[in-house]
């Protein structure tokens, strides 16, 4: 059972999930709230055909997971590092970036002195990912208006709706800028819908430029998630079960350092905190479940 609700809540609350497609017909609302101070400038990304960008991403995440008022048994969960590498492909004379990214190594960062019963389950699930390759499309604002990634055929379903998820995970990664100029200071709001393995979020960001250099930036970031209670659909619900969300909020904050040759941060970190209620039905037996969850997540430059 907790192996069950380990893999959901990964997938859920994942930080690869995909966006919903739409801005200016992408899904993405850009609202500048200041433009900060002079001088101001008009931001946009503008690498190079064949520039690569190596990131590596450390994900933790400590759940506690209550049914019934009864706090089920859990473990920590070991950190996982996922490598990316990212080439750009194409540059329109628009500014639209085409590039395509490859997942080139996946590892759980375990203690040696108290390794976690958990690491041979999450290398598991890693592993079908090593190697797998997805492509995109930017704008020179950062908003994406494609993405698609390759899922392997011979997986379990389990594995195809974690992995598929991933489909538009540059979208998670990218950051979107206002179209008008700005300084330091400047604020925007960026809000978009995310559909996570079977369940619909809003989300908003508040972006705040904390430093600017002639080639970027630097900001901070506060992001806020809820959702409408619904019915979620997920094949890694146990047959006969099911379930529906009661309610959900999420608060976190971080940090990015944005270059303008670069279409994703060199570097970025954020701490999300998750409260979710839901309802589930197991063979007619009903019971509330409650989840608790803190993500962790930086994204370091591993070479451009």
């Amino acid at each position: 059972m907790q192996r069950f609700f380990f893999c959901f809540t990964l997938s859920i609350f994942s930080p690869l999930a995909n966006s919903e497609d739409a801005a200016d017909g992408l899904g993405i609302d850009v609202e500048l709230v200041s433009a900060g101070n002079e001088p101001r400038r008009l931001v946009r990304f503008s690498p190079e055909v064949g520039t690569v960008q190596t990131s590596e991403m450390i994900m933790e995440m400590q759940q506690q997971v209550s049914l019934g008022g009864v706090a089920m048994p859990s473990q920590p969960m070991p950190p996982q590092k996922l490598t990316l590498e990212i080439k750009v492909t194409d540059v329109s004379s628009e500014g639209d970036v085409s590039f395509e990214f490859k997942y080139t190594d996946m590892k759980v960062i375990d203690d040696p002195n108290n390794p976690s019963p958990l690491k041979a389950t999450i290398e598991t699930m890693l592993k079908p990912m090593i190697g797998s390759i997805g492509r995109g499309v930017v704008t020179n604002r950062g908003l994406t208006k494609s993405g698609e990634y390759e899922v392997p055929d011979d997986l379990s379903p389990q594995l195809k709706q974690m992995l598929a998820g991933m489909k538009d995970a540059m979208n998670r990664l990218s950051s979107p800028v206002p179209e008008e100029a700005i300084g330091m200071g400047a604020v925007w709001k960026v809000s978009q819908s995310i559909f996570a393995n079977g369940m619909k979020l809003d989300q908003t960001s508040t972006h705040t430029i904390t430093n600017m250099t002639d080639d970027g930036f630097q900001m901070s970031v506060k992001l806020e998630q809820q959702a409408d209670p619904q019915d979620i659909e997920n094949p890694m619900l146990p047959t006969g079960t099911k379930l529906r969300l009661d309610s959900l909020e999420s608060n976190g904050s971080g940090k990015s350092i944005i270059k303008k040759n670069a279409i994703f941060p060199l570097s970025s970190e954020v701490k999300i905190g998750t409260a979710a209620n839901m309802s589930i039905d197991v063979a007619g037996q009903a019971q509330k479940m409650k989840t608790d969850i803190t993500m962790k997540m930086s994204l370091q430059k591993g070479g451009i």
